[in-house]
């Protein structure tokens, strides 16, 4: 935890203009709000996308009705096989539940968690594309936006997380404290 926290740190200082510039035009409310019409004219031709807070709020084990209905027809479209999962928690509910709802959707696994470029990475290795035809969606600056700008990779913000405001636990106010400082420090 504190290599990569000062990983994150050094990496922050190195690409602080790129994480600004992450404001201008790749930001997103929600997930929902993608099409594949954006990806194709920016070039995009595989996407990663993160679970918690861009699927559904933290911990939990399936994305949310509205996401589902996102992705089964945003799916059709882009093509299961160019999607992918990069959580720095792929637990086995999840890897099970995509494994039967999306079976040709894939998770990374077994890689240096965000903000280590090696999620991005293995996924260029895997389907042999360029870096600048890969984008990842993230609820996070200084984790997934991080991962991508160092492996040159396209990076797409969340804005407005999914976040279960119900059971709105320490967990939950944690990441919503560090979304809104991210955002503070490099979008002001």
């Amino acid at each position: 935890m504190i290599k990569r926290s000062i990983y994150t740190f050094k990496e922050m200082i190195r690409y602080r203009k790129q994480i600004t510039n992450v404001k201008h035009g790749s930001c997103i409310d929600s997930v929902v709000q993608l099409t594949t019409t954006y990806l194709h004219d920016k070039g995009i031709k595989y996407l990663a996308l993160d679970f918690d807070g861009v699927l559904a709020s933290h911990g939990k084990s399936e994305p949310l009705p509205e996401v589902l209905a996102w992705l089964d027809n945003f799916s059709k479209d882009f093509g299961q096989d160019n999607i992918f999962i990069l959580s720095n928690k792929p637990t086995q509910e999840r890897l099970d539940f995509f494994a039967a709802k999306y079976p040709k959707i894939r998770f990374i696994a077994g890689v240096a968690k965000k903000p280590y470029p090696d999620g991005m990475l293995k996924i260029i290795d895997i389907v042999k594309c360029d870096a600048n035809e890969l984008a990842l969606v993230d609820d996070r600056l200084l984790t997934g936006c991080l991962a991508c700008i160092i492996a040159d990779c396209h990076p797409m913000l969340i804005t407005k997380p999914y976040v279960d405001k119900i059971n709105y636990d320490l967990k939950e106010r944690f990441f919503s404290f560090l979304r809104f400082l991210e955002q503070m420090l490099f979008f002001k």
